[in-house]
């Protein structure tokens, strides 16, 4: 029989203080070490909370905040606490996730301590007050890690290190995390976990992206559920005390996606509100809803996926959860029809004023005189008036916010701008991509032969979505 690993448990009730602590090794990550220049105590804290600062997206306002709080906490206490490494640290209130920046230096930091030599190896804790404890559990495991004979080899190979994993093996067992799987799960699905686990971690990746739906009982998933996951649900809601352990939480509105379609959906979601890191690979691991097993494992850069609808992460353009509400109500349409019929129509999202002069109206503008209030896409209440107008000839045209601006409008871009589509689409597709090619709108276009809904950026196809259960296909020329 295969040895288990000693670092997997497998438990039907995990204490809820392991699940919930961070590990000093769950903290190694690439885009948070550096090798720092020189041997100045004060260029180096420098250069460690300019890391910290990209690798946590902070402002300049709050770079500035991190640098003063490391530098005051350094001038009341030495944070040399052993020989050759150093924890300085800093408490903030924006700060919700305990956060490692470890800094090497073959050459060494002269801290002041001269009794204790050189610092080769800094390690800058980031925490919310919250989360004092977590930094002492961490604090304590850096500090085992340089308690016995072998310290001076383990710095070594520490400093050698050019990975996120050979630095975890230097710091020893101290740094191996424990994973707590439930045996009230599938034997298939608690092996697929322990071994996702671990793959995440050996190819670097910034998050798990998890389909907690995927399992009725939901709560089974706690043990393993930490800060380093993003967890979505088709439809349903995410139990309270599992939404806490998590990075963030993504609810897709409708329950009945594809396990492929689900995950580039919340894919979008997740990277557009800042839950997925920088740009670094992330897991993503689904399954049906409901049936109690993972069978989807999928690897993505959030940049990429991101960047083929949104700008920024969301921030510029059309606002996330405008573009989220236009596809769910593209869908229904394509499976509802109207009147037992099936319609075709195109939603133009975002760049409102450069996209007004390019449209004409066929039919009196049914939205004009209402207030924003009354004609947002984002309102409940405005679902079957917008479904209704739908059969109109034309094209909705929607404010970034979602603030509909006209239905049945004409869409009229310059004729010298040129689009290149895939063979067997019409008027209704060509049109829309060349306004999202002559301004910076995206569309979305309802084909009424195959319920097909077509998203178009800069003049090309970068997502399709189908009806009930059909799956979701990135375009490969997908552009930033």
């Amino acid at each position: 029989m295969a040895r288990k690993p000693d670092n997997v448990e497998d438990t039907a009730a995990p204490a809820a203080a392991e699940a919930e602590a961070p590990t000093l090794g769950s903290l190694v990550r690439a885009n948070r070490m550096i090798n720092l220049r020189g041997s100045d105590k004060s260029l180096a804290l420098e250069q460690l909370v300019s890391t910290a600062a990209r690798a946590l997206s902070l402002n300049a306002g709050e770079q500035l905040d991190l640098s003063a709080a490391v530098h005051a906490r350094e001038a009341a206490l030495n944070t040399q606490l052993g020989p050759g490494w150093a924890a300085p640290h800093a408490m903030l209130d924006f700060a919700d996730e305990l956060t490692l920046v470890i800094g090497r230096s073959k050459a060494g930091i002269d801290f002041g301590r001269a009794e204790m030599g050189r610092v080769h190896l800094v390690f800058l804790l980031i925490m919310s007050p919250r989360l004092h404890d977590h930094y002492l559990k961490v604090l304590s495991q850096i500090a085992n890690a340089f308690k016995g004979d072998d310290r001076a080899e383990r710095i070594e190979r520490a400093l050698r290190a050019d990975t996120p994993q050979k630095l975890r093996s230097a710091l020893g067992e101290a740094a191996r995390k424990r994973v707590v799987v439930s045996r009230r799960l599938p034997p298939v699905t608690r092996a697929l976990i322990r071994n996702l686990l671990r793959f995440a971690d050996e190819i670097d990746a910034e998050a798990i992206l998890l389909f907690s739906d995927v399992f009725r009982n939901q709560s089974l998933l706690s043990g393993f559920i930490s800060r380093h996951m993003v967890l979505a649900t088709r439809g349903v809601d995410v139990p309270d005390a599992l939404a806490e352990r998590a990075r963030g939480v993504i609810r897709l509105a409708r329950g009945d996606f594809s396990p492929e379609s689900a995950v580039q959906l919340a894919m979008l979601a997740a990277g557009a509100r800042d839950l997925l890191g920088n740009g670094s690979r992330v897991v993503a691991v689904c399954g049906e809803k409901g049936s109690d097993v993972f069978d989807a494992v999928r690897i993505e850069t959030p940049r990429d996926v991101v960047s083929r609808i949104y700008s920024k992460g969301g921030r510029d353009g059309v606002l996330p959860e405008v573009f989220e509400r236009a596809v769910q109500l593209l869908v229904e349409l394509a499976e509802e029809g109207r009147e037992g019929k099936r319609i075709g129509t195109s939603f133009i999202l975002g760049d409102e004023e450069a996209v007004k002069p390019l449209t004409q109206q066929l039919t009196i503008n049914p939205f004009k005189g209402y207030s924003d209030n009354e004609r947002n896409l984002m309102d409940p209440a405005l679902e079957e008036t917008v479904k209704e107008f739908s059969c109109l000839d034309g094209a909705f045209i929607i404010g970034r916010t979602g603030v509909i601006q006209s239905a049945g409008s004409y869409l009229n871009p310059p004729a010298e701008v040129r689009v290149e589509l895939v063979s067997g689409l019409g008027t209704r597709h060509r049109v829309a991509a060349a306004m999202t090619k002559a301004t910076k709108a995206i569309a979305l276009v309802l084909s009424q032969s195959t319920g097909r809904v077509t998203v178009y950026k800069n003049g090309r196809e970068v997502l399709t979505v189908a009806a009930s259960r059909r799956g979701i296909v990135a375009s490969s020329e997908g552009e930033a």
